[in-house]
Formats: C-alpha cells, structure tokens, sequence
C-alpha cells in the first residue's frame, strides 16, 4: 500500500514538474561568450541574437504550441546593423515571443563602439585614431563616457553670453554682441547653435572671421516670423571645433584626420574609462505589414542604448517637438526613433532602458494597436522620449512625408489602444531642445498613466498636432496620475501637459504638475504654464489635475477658452496645491509602488513649493498670435 501511494504522489510531482515545463514553454540562451554552433542552451548559449532569432523562427513555422523566451546573458552586445523583427518572428494570440535579461542581469544592446586606443599629448588630451572616420565610413555626433552623456566642444561655454546681432537677408550671415576670438572654424563640422521660441536652429558652419559667421542653410524655419527664424538678441553658441576644447569633458572629432579628441575629466583614466561612440542610426524594427501585424513580441529587462542622429542637409530648424523643415511652404520631417514599431500589435517593453540614443526614442507608427511600455525607464535621448503617432513612415493626407499636422491617409493606420504606464522618462531634448517626453498624436485611445517625467527643455506631455477645431483621428486620449516636474528649462511658451486640436474623449486626470520653469536665455514673450491649453484645443476633460510653482500662470489658453472644455475639482496654484484633496492627487500621482523596485532611483519628490521658486513669475496676458 505504502509503496502504490509513493507511486502516485512520483507521478503527481512529475505530472506537476512536467505542467511547469510547459508553462514556462521553450528556453533558448544567447551570451557574449557563446557560440552560433552550439545548440542554445543553458549550458551552450548561442553567440548573436540573428541565431537566436532564426531558431525562433523555426519554432514559429511549425505552430507555436508553447511560449518561447529567448534569454540574454549580462555583457554588451556591439550590434553592427539594426535588428529587424517582421511578422516571421511574431509570437501567435495564444504564446508570447519573449527576448529577455537573463535574472535581472545587465544587457546592452548597443548601436556603438567602444574605444580604447587613446594615447595622451603633452596638453594632457586623449587622442584616438580612427580610421574609418578618415576614410569617410563615420561620424557621430554624440559620444558617451563613463555612461554620461560628454559635451561637444561648445563656445561660449555659458548659454546666453551670445547674441546675435545683425542677420542677412538669407538668414545665412551673422554677427553677435561680441567678437569670436578665431580666424576661421570653416571645414571642422562645426554647428551654430539658436535657441528659438519653443526650438532649437543648428547648421552647419561654412566659415568664420571674428565678426561673422556663415552657415551653409539658413537658420530658421523660414516664414513663420520671428517664432522660428534667427533674429536679433536670440541666444547662441557655437559647437564641434578644436579651438572650442577648454574644459574637462569636452570632445572634438577632426573628420580629415579621423582623430578623436577628449579633454578627460578628473578622476579618468584611459585604461579604465569607458567611452562609446554610436555607430548606428536605428537599433531596433518592428516591421509588419498592413493585414500581417508583428504581434505579442515581449521585451523584458533589456537596455537599449548608443544611438546617433546624423546632421540633416537642409540643416536642422526645429518647429516644434522634434518635427524639422526649411520654410512653412515645404516639405518637413520627423525625427527619426531608435526604436521604430510598424503594424506591431500586442507588443510590449517590461522594465527596458531606453538610454544615450541621440535621435527620438521608441516610436509607434502606423498601424501599431494595443502596446505597453511599462515600468522603463527612459533617458539621454536627443529629442522625443516616446511617440505614439510617429509619422516617419506611412501614407499621410495630403501626401508628403511629413505634412507638419498631416493625418493619416488611411485612417485604419491610426495607432490604437497603446499604453505607456509606470515608467520614469527624464532628460529627453538633449539635442533637440524642443524634444519632449511623451508626444502623442493620431492616434486613439492612448493611455498615459503613472509616469514620473521631469528634467526637459521643453514640455513635458504634448498631446495633439493640429492647430485648428478639425476633427483628426487624434481621440479619446487618456492621461492620468502623470507626476510632471522641472521642465521648460531652456525654452518658452511650453508647459508640463501642451495640448493641440480637438480631441474629443481626452481626459487629463489626478496630474501633478510643478516646477515649471523659465530660464534666462528663453527667448521670446510667451510664459511656461502647468497646463498650457493651445491652438485649436477643444473637447478636453480636466479632473482632479495639481498645479502649482509655475512661472507663468498655471493655466493657459491660445486661441481656444476655457468653456470649449470641461473642469472639475482640479487644484491650481500654490495655496490650492496645499489642500487635503490635494495633497491625496499628489500622493497618487508618479510610479505605482509595486512597480518602485524595477528603477534603481527615483527622482526627489520635490512638492513643496519651498524647495525651488520657479523664476520669472509673468501673468496671464496672452502674447499675440502664436501660429500663423
């Protein structure tokens, strides 16, 4: 008797260890140290993640009847192309495809190089050959050390301490209220540098004398007035030249000699600092199909990182949120994303990194319904931190690519029901000042919730794209418990949520919004408000949102009023800020607690109004027409 029992409770643990296995499904592993002919196991990891991914294809051609997750071990891996998933790699309705970080241990998918070969000049300058720059096979424009971001060579080195002075008729020609201290930065790709009202203007540098510079494009988003343009009294400096090297961190990169250069900081070392160069320009595609969507494809733990943005040829005159073009008559661009989603459905991102990468971030593009982005974090990126709505690919009405507040052609290629929730985004618009955090445009259904996002240029969420009461497919977008601080650092006429157009459906709710800033060097009239409610606004829900420490007022309307919206219990200015309901709304708001342990900080929760006056207070009067 004894034994029959033993006999069954053996098969009720193997019945039990063998429904584990099937839960858990299929396990491949990739390593650093692994090998492409090894078989992906624990024991024997593949190398790539291209090997990884054909087995998975396999899989996937005979019908998935389990999940299958592909494990990364710790280590960086130096990715020489973008990796491309298409509907070939899709998980199915029922079984996921999951590429993961093996127990939390630390895996970069990297677009760079790491580079090593420094010798040191008598000046104490690191110098680094690198042939393939010479040969004209590389350039960036972003270089990464010690895991920061390392600063250009710029001058001057304190924003604002230049001006412009006079400009010529094709915004090409400058001078400035004070001399340049050099013969000539022609032939170095040095950039000018202008803040705008609500963006930033770089070109290239043809050539300088010590009273004038000429730029090879003109400066500005041309006929939009003095919003965009370079003009008088607009601050500037100048970026990239060897000359410019005069304060620890600062690099320079000479094309003709392929030599890298780095004035190291205290405490570097060249045989232990780690510094890395982008060499990609995307990193990550999901590239479906209309009727053949990439669906339920994880990502989980994973760090995407070491991406760069190469100088545009009609130069780079921001228009607003990393959205680009040479004049209000032609043709304007987007940004381009490290990460780029097509006809992705059912995808999601746990617990990734999205750092160093000098374009815009992940961008869900045409045709992506129902992803997550849940509890990443997201930093250094060059312009926006995430787009729903990108319009770098797709067929837009009218037709060009990219109509700057153009709608989808096809209105079924509208992004639908994805979710960006739990993730703290902070340091967007590295490059692109008026990169914000979240930009979301056409698209439906987008939820927005318990985010912590501080630290920008510019605004913080900016929720529609056309100036006018139109009706777009850009609807019913949710934005909620968001915690918004320390943003519009640099620039004016921005706010902690910025809304455009009518959007019937979209509701801000239980928002804390503070800290809403305005430096010295912000150009323009126009203040920075917690909620900044523009052009052609309609149709907007605003309940139970805190905003306080703004340094315009924390309400703002452009060409729209406040009864084309609705307004319930919502707590605005300092005093307001200090209620009981009040303070319940800012407890609420930021990072859900069972999701606080996946980020290794969080930022100061900086509420009280005490801890930072906001600067240059401006009241309510409204600053003349802001588009044309």
């Amino acid at each position: 008797m004894k034994s029959i029992i033993r006999y069954h409770c053996y098969l009720a643990i193997l019945g039990f260890w063998l429904l584990a296995v099937s839960v858990n499904g299929t396990e491949l592993y990739v390593s650093p140290f692994g090998s492409d002919s090894q078989d992906g196991t624990f024991e024997e990891p593949y190398h790539t993640l291209d090997r990884a991914k054909a087995e998975v294809r396999k899989k996937i051609s005979e019908v998935l009847q389990e999940p299958v997750t592909v494990f990364l071990r710790g280590g960086t891996y130096e990715l020489s192309k973008n990796i491309i998933f298409s509907p070939d790699d899709s998980g199915t309705e029922t079984f996921s495809v999951t590429y993961a970080a093996y127990k939390n241990e630390k895996v970069v998918l990297s677009g760079g190089r790491r580079i090593s070969n420094w010798e040191t000049n008598d000046q104490g300058v690191w110098i680094a050959d690198l042939p393939e720059v010479k040969e004209g096979n590389w350039f960036f424009r972003q270089l990464i050390v010690n895991d920061r971001r390392a600063v250009r060579a710029r001058w001057p080195n304190q924003e604002a301490d230049l001006r412009i002075r006079t400009v010529s008729e094709d915004v090409k020609r400058f001078t400035f209220n004070k001399p340049l201290p050099w013969k000539n930065l022609g032939g170095q790709d040095s950039e000018m540098v202008v803040y705008q009202h609500w963006g930033v203007t770089r070109g290239l540098i043809l050539g300088t004398d010590s009273q004038r510079v000429t730029t090879a494009t003109s400066m500005g988003w041309i006929g939009h007035g003095d919003y965009t343009t370079a003009s008088y009294g607009k601050p500037v400096y100048l970026e990239h030249a060897g000359e410019f090297m005069d304060e620890p961190g600062e690099w320079f990169l000479d094309r003709e000699a392929g030599k890298l250069y780095y004035l190291p900081m205290e405490g570097d070392d060249p045989d232990r600092t780690v510094v890395v160069a982008p060499v990609l320009q995307r990193l990550l595609v999901i590239a479906g199909r209309r009727g053949n969507s990439v669906k339920n494809l994880h990502f989980e733990g994973l760090r995407f990182e070491h991406i760069d943005f190469s100088f545009p040829a009609v130069g780079f005159n921001e228009i607003q949120a990393a959205h680009f073009g040479t004049s209000v008559e032609a043709m304007t661009y987007v940004h381009p994303v490290a990460i780029e989603c097509v006809y992705a459905e059912g995808c999601r991102f746990d617990r990734c990194h999205f750092r160093h990468l000098n374009c815009s971030g992940i961008g869900f593009g045409p045709g992506c319904k129902n992803n997550t982005i849940l509890g990443s974090l997201v930093e250094e990126i060059g312009g926006n931190g995430i787009m729903v709505g990108w319009r770098g690919v797709g067929r837009l009405n009218p037709g060009m690519q990219v109509t700057l507040d153009a709608d989808w052609n096809d209105p079924g290629e509208a992004p639908v029901g994805n979710e960006i929730s739990n993730c703290h985004i902070r340091r967007c618009g590295t490059d692109s000042f008026g990169g914000v955090g979240i930009f979301v445009a056409f698209s439906a259904d987008t939820k927005i919730t318990h985010n912590v996002i501080h630290d920008l240029p510019y605004s913080g969420v900016s929720v529609g794209y056309r100036w006018t009461t139109e009706l777009t497919s850009q609807v019913r977008c949710i934005v909620e418990n968001n915690h918004i601080f320390d943003v519009t650092s640099k620039l004016a006429d921005g706010a902690g949520i910025y809304t455009l157009g009518y959007q019937p459906g979209t509701v801000f709710r239980g928002n804390h919004i503070h800290n809403v800033d305005r430096s010295a060097f912000a150009h323009g009239g126009a203040p920075n408000n917690g909620l900044f409610i523009d052009h052609g606004s309609k149709g907007l829900v605003f309940d139970s949102n805190v905003v306080h420490a703004t340094s315009g007022d924390t309400v703002r309307f452009n060409k729209n009023q406040s009864d084309w919206h609705e307004w319930k219990s919502n707590f605005l200015g300092d005093l307001e800020a200090k209620k009981s309901d009040a303070k319940a709304i800012i407890k609420n708001a930021g990072i859900e607690k069972k999701y606080r342990n996946w980020f290794i900080e969080l930022p100061e929760e900086r509420s009280k109004m005490e801890r930072r006056k906001p600067v240059l207070r401006r009241g309510s009067r409204l600053y003349g027409p802001r588009r044309k």
